[in-house]
């Protein structure tokens, strides 16, 4: 048995689901990253996945889960499945699996059921299932069918959707990856009652990012109020809403050669490196709170660049007081020396220059800003804590 998953081969009993007033929402087909996401539209029983399944009859299908999607997210999609589908539970979660290792492991495994090019495979789980099956079929046989379901806010919001695939390499992430786009993604907001206080303000990191580079009125959003009542329909909104905002963007640049998807990384050069840094340290980080933590830090070197004319002082305080309080890093940060050394190893970076996104004010961001190690040094001094 492979140390990396289990595999069960066995055909489909039908499962109750979640609920029956559950929220879903397909974004079907997304044919290339080049090609504009349709409208999301409510599909409370899968029929887009149903519907390509029917009208495609893939010789093969195989889910790819982990130990707590299996457990709470498959009986929702059991019984949507054609029989014979196969399953692949990777025996761990989290940023850990998004590994080369992990990686080899989904290949073998394909190799072995006879996987070709007219299979599907279906990634039911987080932003690391997503990210890893996504790597693992757009360069397996050049390029399977895959189709994702994410299970997390964070997935829902940001992960899924985009048309990247990704895993880690040498502590570095997203160091290997590839630009390919899944022949569908549900969404599907049941899934949110499966998570804890904590996977939910993981996922709202990414939420406020949108809204910070899309919208001049992100200073004024009630994010915690709507983090606070936690209710269905709130939640289903932001979802959506961070899906045009990031669909859009994706659609002007898809592979980020013109600039336009680089505001994506608002935060994330800083957030990457401190996430790095936390996994070499076996710290228990997740992505979105290194992504707060790296916003605030990107919205006070906005204040201090001279390329954000309209930002005084203190103008960002308040959005990273909330940012503080509504995604809490669970751990102390290391001195700016040490997250220099990954910021430098950047995938964004041009030679030796560090480059990041910044923020001329609410809805007006700037990238390929450059920036010093004394620039970070400042920044996080002059970070407001009360």
């Amino acid at each position: 048995m492979c140390p990396w998953f289990e595999s069960r081969w066995y055909h489909i009993t039908k499962t109750s689901g979640l609920r029956s007033a559950c929220f879903i929402s397909d974004l079907f087909p997304m044919k290339a990253v080049f090609a504009q996401s349709p409208e999301p539209h409510i599909d409370p029983l899968f029929e887009s996945l149903r519907k390509w399944l029917g009208q495609h009859t893939p010789t093969s299908v195989v889910v790819v889960t982990d130990p707590m999607t299996e457990k709470w997210c498959l009986p929702a999609l059991n019984p949507h499945l054609p029989p014979g589908t196969q399953f692949l539970r990777l025996g761990q979660h989290g940023e850990k699996i998004k590994s080369i290792e992990h990686t080899h492991a989904l290949w073998d495994s394909f190799e072995g059921m006879g996987m070709d090019r007219h299979g599907l495979v279906i990634a039911l789980g987080g932003g690391t299932i997503t990210d890893l099956t996504a790597f693992a079929s757009s360069t397996y046989l050049r390029g399977v069918h895959f189709w994702l379901i994410p299970t997390t806010l964070l997935a829902m919001v940001d992960a899924a959707v985009g048309g990247k695939t990704g895993i880690n390499f040498r502590g570095l992430k997203n160091r290997l990856g590839t630009f390919a786009s899944p022949v569908g993604i549900s969404i599907h907001t049941a899934f949110l009652d499966t998570l804890n206080a904590r996977e939910m303000s993981n996922g709202w990191a990414e939420h406020i990012k949108h809204t910070l580079i899309a919208s001049e009125e992100a200073a004024q959003l009630p994010w915690e109020d709507t983090m606070r009542n936690a209710q269905p329909q709130a939640f289903e909104e932001a979802i959506l809403y961070s899906i045009g905002i990031k669909s859009n963007i994706v659609g002007q640049d898809p592979t980020e050669t013109k600039g336009a998807r680089k505001t994506l990384n608002f935060g994330h050069t800083t957030g990457h490196a401190l996430e790095a840094w936390a996994m070499g340290q076996s710290i228990d980080l997740k992505h979105g709170e290194a992504v707060a933590w790296g916003m605030r830090i990107a919205l006070k070197l906005s204040e201090l660049n001279e390329s954000c004319p309209n930002c005084a002082s203190g103008d960002f305080d308040g959005v990273s007081r909330s940012l503080m309080e509504l995604i809490p890093l669970p751990c102390n940060v290391p001195d700016a020396p040490v997250l220099w050394e990954f910021m430098r190893s950047d995938k964004k970076n041009e030679g030796d220059q560090v480059k990041v996104v910044l923020l001329d004010g609410p809805g007006r961001p700037k990238f390929d800003q450059e920036v010093t190690l004394t620039d970070l040094e400042q920044a996080i001094l002059q970070l407001p804590i009360s």
